[in-house]
């Protein structure tokens, strides 16, 4: 559903020639017809753009969630944060809080975000969005109480998160996942 910008640039480039070639030419007379004006693209519908928007704010509800995520998993908490329940309910939260828990109560600490490699829409109902999201946490290092490098080898830290994101009171917030670890984003629609 990408929208097509090629419209916009022609109408400014004809304008940019036209001025061009009226300040270098002769005055013409007024019976020359007028240039013929370039055809832009269609605007998007009240749907699509109320789509759009939904799944930008889905989005931005899980980037925020990440990002707090991210922030605990550093510091070696799990707290129930305002910035967790804002952007995250049900399942999601209870999810992501599990994580956190396990990282805290391991002593560890994470060096490093998590990189969101992708993010693609999926399903739209009104009040409920599919997204897909690919995650890479194989750059993230764990270190325990000493500083000493405890980032579990051999297990594969790549993962594909089918989501859930519901408004709730007029916000979106992840409430499902289903994770699965991948060797490989080929052939992934989330993939960048």
């Amino acid at each position: 559903m990408a929208l097509r910008r090629r419209g916009f640039v022609s109408v400014g480039a004809v304008v940019a020639c036209c001025a061009l070639v009226a300040g270098c030419t002769p005055t013409q007379p007024a019976s020359a017809p007028p240039p013929t004006p370039a055809t832009t693209t269609p605007t998007e519908s009240q749907i699509e753009r109320q789509m759009r928007l939904d799944y930008e704010a889905a989005e931005q509800a899980y980037r925020a969630n990440m990002a707090e995520q991210d922030r605990q998993s550093q510091l070696g908490t799990a707290e129930k944060t305002e910035a967790l329940t804002s952007t995250a309910r049900g399942d999601y939260l209870r999810f992501a809080l599990q994580v956190l828990r396990d990282i805290r109560d391991s002593g560890w600490r994470a060096n490093g975000p998590t990189t969101i490699r992708g993010v693609a829409p999926g399903g739209w109902q009104e009040n409920r969005i599919q997204l897909k999201a690919c995650e890479d946490n194989s750059a993230i290092k764990f270190t325990n109480k000493k500083g000493r490098d405890v980032t579990p080898k051999d297990v594969v830290r790549t993962y594909v998160q089918d989501l859930i994101v519901t408004r709730v009171d007029g916000r979106w917030k992840v409430s499902e996942v289903e994770s699965r670890p991948v060797k490989t984003y080929e052939g992934v629609s989330c993939a960048a």
